[in-house]
């Protein structure tokens, strides 16, 4: 558990450049140690993009950004081929999904065709271009942002999309120590959010690795069934959650097992990670407003008897 450790020590450096609940940055990692993808949905200027790129920078690895535009092509996510005249041979070449971590800007500005080639790329970890695919660098992370009041310009995502995101969280706004934090450190500072060390390469090996062993009784696997059982018979529910949501909800408990430096699950861990995980996953039959989703699902746990 020495790796999960040195993720603890990077989430408190992280902390002291962005004031927000540690539990954010607990759902971010284990989003990240679950193999997952993350969509962050909140208002502008709570700083869903700066925090999207101190985690980027706090790790070892390659990152690039996608700015969602109206006018922004699958070729401009997934890369293009371009003849050679000197080889008289077409070249790849690859775009920015081609690296470790790659933040997506207010996503929902992007038009749905290149929304699409989104698809492969976060399933499936590849990309086909020209009938050729691409295996993407391991380990591939997404951070994608949006604007949850954008309307003009905005293409909201399809069921489909929603669903390659592992979770979905919101910042919230900072209580008024951590704006006073906010103001003796960034009045005049932009940018400058780096930390002092970062994960290496190995040590996030080992974690996906030893995240894998973190044991899970049946009693929390069976808590987690009553849950979803729960949902699917609730007779608000117009969509409910799918068996690969139950996956995840798993994968990920484990992983914030791991970063409280467990190696077990218990039903804390479900329900810290289950609203995350599945109010964007749900369609209600009266609302669909995510911030409704995430009071529903906090409503079903507190009636789901939590076992002992």
């Amino acid at each position: 558990m020495k790796t999960a450790t040195k993720f603890n020590d990077l989430i408190n450096q992280i902390r002291e450049i962005f004031f927000a609940p540690s539990k954010i940055f607990y759902l971010i990692f284990s989003c990240f140690l679950s193999r997952g993808h993350i969509l962050i949905e909140d208002v502008p200027g709570v700083g869903k993009t700066t925090l999207a790129k101190i985690i980027a920078n706090s790790m070892d690895l390659k990152f690039k950004r996608i700015q969602g535009t109206p006018d922004l092509l699958p070729t401009d996510i997934t890369g293009l081929t371009i003849y050679n005249p000197k080889t008289m041979e077409f070249d790849f070449k690859p775009g920015p999904v081609f690296t470790n971590i790659l933040l997506i800007d207010e996503i929902n500005r992007i038009p749905p065709k290149s929304q699409s080639a989104l698809l492969e790329v976060m399933e499936e970890k590849q990309a086909t271009v020209d009938g050729k695919t691409y295996v993407l660098p391991n380990p591939f992370f997404v951070i994608a942002t949006e604007n949850p009041i954008e309307m003009a310009g905005s293409y909201p995502l399809v069921e489909a999309q929603l669903d390659r995101f592992l979770m979905k969280i919101s910042i919230g706004y900072p209580n008024r120590t951590e704006l006073k934090k906010i103001t003796e450190l960034y009045v005049w500072k932009n940018g400058e959010y780096n930390v002092d060390f970062k994960i290496k390469l190995d040590d996030i090996v080992v974690a996906f690795e030893e995240v894998k062993k973190v044991y899970i009784d049946d009693k929390v696997k069976d808590y987690c069934l009553d849950i979803f059982e729960y949902i699917h018979g609730d007779g608000r529910v117009y969509l409910p959650p799918s068996p690969r949501s139950l996956l995840h909800v798993m994968r990920t408990s484990s992983a914030y097992a791991y970063l409280n430096n467990r190696d077990y699950v218990i039903p804390d861990d479900v329900k810290d990670v289950l609203p995350s995980v599945l109010a964007h996953r749900i369609i209600l039959k009266t609302s669909s407003d995510f911030r409704d989703n995430l009071h529903f699902v906090e409503e079903v746990l507190k009636k789901v008897s939590v076992p002992k």
